[in-house]
């Protein structure tokens, strides 16, 4: 794998809002709209999922100064702040959502994402349970995988055709599985396999975080060559 060729930079974030003493990584309101001025400043273009996949398919070259915005588990936050200041910058993101953990406290509720969903936001599948899919049981793949997207559009009532890997973990039977059980594409980490030239179903992902409200931090990141100044991990 090249670490000079470019790569689109799809943005990988958690939770905006207000810190909290958990894990969970959260960048603050303040920041988070500070990160999209930049990013309209700078002319760059948020596109949604469909469109990368899309050119992906057809072998069609990624223009640049194109960025895709993504959030994993699902948060609250992400429909009460996040969703209000993407829509003020006319921006669209994908919002990756474990079912199982719907309307928990600091959750979004079913209601939020239909909400999310008919606002133009691209709701995709984080697992069924939240697992690390390399060290499920082979049995318990295929609920985590396509149980998790027959039920994300039986209850939102629309495809669902992305899947975010939980910690970024998989392998070739996971990948497998979820082309089988008919995604388009699945998100990862900073993990990938040694070739060159962008997987569908281990598109890589820059996390961001408070500081890159920095235009320096950021702008590295948007570069399509971050990984010159990270290390990209083994698949799983």
């Amino acid at each position: 794998m090249s670490r000079w060729r470019y790569h689109l930079p799809i943005l990988g974030y958690h939770r905006v809002g207000p810190f909290r003493p958990d894990h969970v990584p959260t960048v603050s309101a303040e920041a988070f709209a500070r990160q999209l001025r930049w990013l309209t400043r700078w002319g760059y273009q948020v596109v949604s999922l469909d469109e990368v996949v899309a050119r992906l398919e057809r072998r069609q070259p990624l223009p640049r100064r194109r960025t895709v915005i993504t959030f994993d588990d699902g948060y609250e936050e992400t429909c009460s702040i996040a969703w209000p200041l993407l829509k003020r910058f006319g921006m669209t993101a994908t919002v990756f959502v474990t079912p199982n953990e719907v309307g928990l406290p600091g959750f979004a509720t079913w209601d939020q994402l239909q909400a999310l969903a008919r606002g133009g936001i691209t709701i995709g599948s984080h697992t069924l349970h939240h697992c690390y899919l390399p060290l499920v049981e082979a049995h318990r793949l295929p609920d985590e995988i396509a149980g998790s997207k027959r039920v994300l559009e039986d209850r939102l009532q629309q495809p669902v055709q992305y899947l975010s890997y939980p910690v970024g973990g998989f392998n070739p039977r996971v990948q497998a599985l979820v082309q089988e059980a008919g995604y388009r594409a699945a998100c990862t980490t900073n993990r990938a396999e040694p070739r060159n030239g962008l997987d569908r179903f281990a598109l890589r992902r820059i996390k961001v975080n408070e500081q890159d409200a920095n235009p320096v931090r950021l702008l590295a990141k948007l570069s399509g060559y971050y990984d010159l100044f990270r290390r990209v991990n083994a698949p799983a």
